[in-house]
């Protein structure tokens, strides 16, 4: 029997030794537990004692001596109810702590930055970018190229819906070799579009989202983002974008 769990609830070895024993035996002396156990005689009473508190063994006195046997196995639920109270309370007090913590930390001044690789990790900043933005606030992109459409035109045709449902505005400036998907942005509500001169263009492009800007590389079919999160940077793209959108034709 593999009685594993019943040390992940709170029972030692030698607790689960006497219960089972005792489940075994039913009422009985100290005298057979020790026997059938094999554990020392000394610390028996210790055991029990801990076994009684846990609400697994209970005793009757006969004739001065004292007789133990096992509760309803279903007892053990209790045990583990009590340690799930404990989980909770334990939570709580370690959220106060967090808060504590947070208080005490020194704050410095970082430039957060991630990758992001493959289509999915494409997707998964395109999904960062729905959930940032709220209704009325815009996307900046700068340069999508078209092999970018071509691997992602599905998802992003999807991905606009749920953004224009959202009232989220998007301002593209293409490649010039990306009219055909420029012209089908220009289409959709909360769009604006333009386009870069011919001479211009690049397997990279930029997006700007709130404190967010996303540079986009794509080498063959394998598309990278570096994501960068600093207010700074990001107003500084905001203005290279509001730079070329004076210049770019439509």
């Amino acid at each position: 029997m593999d009685t594993k769990i019943l040390e992940e609830i709170g029972l030692t070895k030698t607790e689960i030794k006497i219960y089972l024993a005792l489940l075994k035996l039913g009422q009985t002396t100290t005298t057979q537990i020790i026997k059938d156990s094999q554990i020392n005689p000394s610390k028996v009473y210790g055991f029990l004692d801990k076994l009684i508190q846990k609400g697994l063994v209970a005793y009757v006195i006969k004739s001065n001596k004292k007789y133990f046997s096992a509760t309803d196995p279903s007892n053990l639920n209790n045990l583990l109810k009590e340690k799930q109270i404990k989980i909770e309370e334990q939570k709580i007090q370690v959220d106060q702590l967090v808060l504590s913590l947070k208080s005490l930390q020194k704050h410095e001044t970082k430039i957060q930055s991630e990758i992001y690789e493959g289509v999915r990790g494409a997707k998964s900043v395109y999904e960062l970018i729905l959930s940032t933005l709220n209704k009325g606030e815009t996307q900046y992109i700068i340069g999508a190229p078209k092999i970018g459409n071509e691997l992602m035109e599905g998802y992003l045709l999807d991905w606009h819906k749920r953004r224009i449902k959202k009232g989220i505005k998007c301002e593209y400036i293409y490649d010039a070799d990306v009219k055909d998907y420029g012209k089908i942005r220009e289409q959709m509500p909360l769009t604006k579009v333009k386009y870069l001169p011919k001479q211009i263009t690049s397997p990279v492009w930029i997006e700007v989202f709130k404190d967010y800007v996303a540079i986009g590389h794509i080498k063959g079919n394998l598309i990278s983002l570096f994501l960068i999160r600093d207010k700074e940077i990001a107003k500084g793209y905001l203005d290279y974008f509001n730079l070329l959108w004076k210049q770019a034709s439509k």
